[in-house]
């Protein structure tokens, strides 16, 4: 048995590095400080003028770009707002954020995961910030799931899906080009919104209790030119 036991270390300290090289995704931070951090850590997709979608890396810095050790989204004239993704894990769970609204613009971060309602990898819970307020976005069946018509979806591969884009909306004014600070807490259902220290929006959600498996970011504008919104300290944990 002696000469087995170097190798037995061996694979031993091999699991152990294999271990410690893999992500932590119950909690993690993001400062936005290295592009090839960045690179590694999210997933970016974005919308051409012409409507066609790519996750191409190379196309990532036409909506998304790190800037002094900020994230600068890009937002044009007329085109759908391109998203950014990270993984994450967890159920009961907490998301601090700070931002910055364009001018004439959102700013949207949200939990995706296997929502049921959809039964599909979706949007669970999240909000739409503007300068005018706050508001929860959530989503819903067209038809009830046992439905003819629910059923006459699914056979041709199509969502029985209503996206409620103001669940609920709290009126606040929230000034563009200037840091803020959004925490994101899902309990069970429940979706609660603190923005700079104080409790803007709580809503009980369709489908938020499902598994939180990817933070989504998004940035939009009406601006007739090409603006910027912006993100950075992101940090996402468990709720004690």
């Amino acid at each position: 048995m002696k000469p087995y036991l170097p190798l037995l270390c061996l694979f031993s300290l091999a699991s152990l590095a294999t271990a410690q090289d893999k992500p932590d995704l119950t909690r993690w931070t993001e400062s936005f400080d290295s592009e090839q951090g960045f690179d590694a850590s999210w997933a970016a997709y974005g919308w051409h003028p012409d409507g066609k979608t790519s996750s191409k890396k190379e196309d990532r810095p036409l909506w998304w770009e790190l800037i002094k050790g900020e994230l600068q989204a890009n937002t044009s004239p007329g085109v759908h707002p391109s998203g950014l993704t990270r993984r994450m894990a967890g159920m009961d769970v907490r998301v601090s954020v700070r931002f910055k609204l364009p001018p004439l613009g959102l700013v949207g971060v949200g939990f995706n995961g296997p929502n049921r309602l959809l039964e599909r990898n979706f949007h669970l819970a999240g909000v739409h910030i503007r300068e005018t307020g706050i508001s929860a976005c959530d989503e819903a069946n067209l038809y009830p799931k046992d439905s003819p018509e629910a059923a006459e979806l699914k056979k041709k591969g199509e969502m029985n899906r209503k996206f409620i884009g103001a669940a609920k909306v709290a009126t606040i004014q929230i000034k563009a080009g200037v840091w803020h600070d959004l925490t994101m807490e899902m309990h069970g259902r429940d979706l609660r919104i603190m923005l700079n220290g104080k409790e803007a929006l709580t809503y009980t959600t369709n489908a938020g209790d499902a598994p939180k498996e990817t933070l989504q970011l998004s940035v939009h504008s009406t601006e007739k030119q090409v603006v910027h919104g912006y993100f950075d300290d992101i940090r996402f944990e468990p709720l004690p």
